[in-house]
C-alpha cells in the first residue's frame, strides 16, 4: 500500500503477524497475571498502518478477536470480566487500525495526486526536444523523485541559432513554485537570447541580467539565497567541435568508442544569480566532438546518486563500455546504469540529455 508516495518494505507486512503471534504465546505460556492482550491489540493498529482494508478487517482483526476469546478461554475455561474487557480492547483497536488505514489511504492518494500535478507542470516545461536537429541527433529524460510530492528546479533547452546548435542545462536552487517560476523565466530567455546573441559569454551574461530584473518576483527564498547552476554548450555548424561555458553545473560526458570524459571546466564561472559578486565571466573552452560520438549532459541527480554503501555514482567509470548508437541509445543506457547503481531508488530529480554527432 503507498503511504506517502513510498511503499513499505516487504518485511513490513509481517509485523502485525509477529505482534500476534507472540501475544497469544505469551497468553498460552505464561501464568495468568502475564497477558498477552497488549501486543494483540498493537497488532490491530498496526496492521491498519501496514496493510491493506481487506487485510486488516478480514486478517488481522478478525483473528485477533478470535485469538483473544481462545486464549481467555483456555485460560479460566469461562469468559469472566476480564475476558470481556480484553475482547472490548480488541474491538476499539481493530476500529483504530481501520480508521487509520482510511486515513492513510486518503492521504496517500492525495500525495500522489499532488506529485501528478507538480510532474506534469514540470514536464510541460521540458517537452520532449525535437530528435533530429542541426544534423544532430538529440534525446532527453526527466525523472522525478521517488520520495516527495515536490517540484523540482531542473531544466534543459536546445535551440537552433545562426552560430550552430545550442544547449541550455541547468538546475535551479529551491523547490517548489519559485524554482518553477525560475525555470520558466531562463527558458524564455535562453530561447530569445540564443538566436540573437553571436558568444556564449553573452548568453550567458544576457541570462544574469535576466535574473537580476526578475529576481524580485521570484519569491523570497529565491530572491536572498537563489541561484542556478547551468551548462551553456554551442556545436558550430559544420565543425566537429563543442564550446562549453560552465556555471558551477557538473561538466558533460563524452561517450566515444566505448570511452567516457568528463568535460569538467578549468575555470568555472558562478553560476548565474551571483553577477553581483563581481567575478568576470570566463572565457569557453573548446572540445573534440567527432563523429559517431555522444555528449551526455546532466543534474546532479545523476551525479549524486548513491549505492546502498552511500557511494556517489561515477559516470566515467559508471558508463565506462557503454555503446552509443544513438542520442536515446546514450539517455537510456545513462539511466539504466544509474538505476542499477541506486537499486532503483531515487531522491533527486534527474535531467539528463544527450547530443549524438
Amino acid at each position: 500500500m503507498d503511504r506517502i508516495g513510498r511503499r513499505w518494505p516487504a518485511y513490513a507486512g509481517v509485523v502485525p503477524w509477529a505482534l500476534l503471534v507472540l501475544g497469544i504465546v505469551m497468553d498460552l505460556a505464561t501464568p495468568k497475571e502475564v497477558s498477552g492482550g497488549p501486543l494483540i491489540v498493537l497488532a490491530c493498529v498496526a496492521s491498519g498502518v501496514i496493510m491493506s482494508f481487506r487485510a486488516t478487517l478480514g486478517l488481522v482483526v478478525v483473528v485477533a478477536f478470535v485469538a483473544e476469546l481462545l486464549t481467555g478461554f483456555w485460560e479460566s475455561g469461562t469468559a469472566g470480566a476480564q475476558q470481556f474487557v480484553d475482547l472490548a480492547y480488541v474491538v476499539v483497536a481493530g476500529v483504530l487500525g481501520l480508521d487509520l488505514n482510511r486515513l492513510v489511504v486518503r492521504y496517500g492518494r492525495r500525495m500522489t495526486e499532488v506529485r501528478t500535478v507538480a510532474e506534469s507542470v514540470q514536464l510541460a516545461l521540458l517537452p520532449e526536444p525535437p530528435l533530429r536537429l542541426a544534423g544532430y541527433d538529440i534525446a532527453a529524460s526527466y525523472r522525478a523523485a521517488q520520495t516527495e510530492a515536490r517540484i523540482d528546479g531542473d531544466l534543459y533547452a536546445v535551440h537552433d541559432s545562426p552560430w550552430g546548435l545550442r544547449v541550455f542545462i541547468g538546475d535551479v536552487r529551491g523547490k517548489g513554485m519559485g524554482a518553477v517560476s525560475t525555470v520558466a523565466l531562463l527558458l524564455g530567455a535562453f530561447r530569445e537570447a540564443a538566436e540573437d546573441v553571436p558568444t556564449l559569454e553573452a548568453l550567458g551574461a544576457r541570462l544574469n541580467r535576466r535574473l537580476a530584473r526578475e529576481a524580485p518576483g521570484l519569491g523570497e527564498e529565491l530572491r536572498m539565497e537563489g541561484f542556478t547552476t547551468a551548462v551553456l554548450a554551442e556545436f558550430p555548424p559544420g565543425g566537429e567541435l563543442v564550446r562549453l561555458l560552465n556555471f558551477g553545473h557538473p561538466g558533460p560526458y563524452l561517450v566515444s568508442g566505448g570511452h567516457v570524459r568528463g568535460l569538467d571546466a578549468g575555470v568555472p564561472n558562478l553560476p548565474l544569480g551571483m553577477s553581483g559578486f563581481g567575478q568576470e565571466v570566463s572565457p569557453h573552452e573548446e572540445f573534440a566532438f567527432p563523429p559517431g560520438s555522444s555528449l551526455l549532459f546532466v543534474t546532479d541527480g545523476v551525479t549524486e546518486s548513491r549505492d546502498p554503501q552511500g557511494v556517489f555514482f561515477d559516470p566515467v567509470r559508471g558508463l565506462e563500455g557503454m555503446s552509443c548508437a544513438s542520442a536515446k541509445a546514450a539517455v537510456n543506457g545513462l539511466l539504466t546504469r544509474v538505476d542499477a547503481w541506486t537499486g532503483g531508488v531515487s531522491t533527486d530529480d534527474r535531467a539528463v540529455l544527450a547530443v549524438a554527432h
